[in-house]
Formats: structure tokens, sequence, C-alpha cells
């Protein structure tokens, strides 16, 4: 999951862009939906990968209650990075194809 979530940052400011491109120049509702069924899984993954985004204990500069208030930023964060992903997608479809 580490591995993942470590290519997935590189990955992500890209497909964002794509995303975000295809999705103003033609929303569909195809997109759009399988934005969101991804929203929902990237909810998923940032819940269950925050523990390896996090620094170790001896890096750590925030306080205890700071690192557990940043996991429901860190879910809302993938999942909307995650939404950007099938348009993404459909837009290099359509362009390239």
């Amino acid at each position: 999951m580490a591995l993942f979530l470590w290519i997935f940052q590189y990955i992500s400011p890209i497909t964002f862009i794509l995303g975000g491109l295809y999705l103003v120049e033609e929303p569909s509702g195809l997109a759009i939906g399988l934005g969101i069924a991804s929203a929902v899984l990237g909810l998923v993954v940032g819940i269950v990968g925050w523990g390896d985004t996090i620094p170790p204990r001896w890096f750590w500069i925030k306080s205890s209650m700071d690192l557990a208030g940043s996991r429901f930023m860190t879910a809302i964060g993938y999942a909307l990075q995650f939404f950007f992903i099938p348009p993404a997608v459909i837009g290099l479809i359509s362009y390239l194809g």
C-alpha cells in the first residue's frame, strides 16, 4: 500500500489536470458517474492508507490531536484525487483515439 501511495503522489497531479480539463471541456455523465464511484474508493484508500503517509514518531512535529484530525482531510484529499482519474482516462482515449 505504501508503494502504491508513493507512486500515486507523482501520477495524481497529471490525472488531476487532465481530468479537470476534460470535465471543463466535455462534461459527460459517464465520466462524472465513474468519478463518483472512484471517489468512494479513494475515500476508503485515504482512510486505510493514512498510517502509511505520516512520518515515524520521532519525526512528528504536530501534537497527537493534529495527527488524528488529519485522517479525515487525507481521506477527502484522496477522494478528490481519485475522482479525476476516470475523466483523465476517458479524455486521453478521446484525444488520442
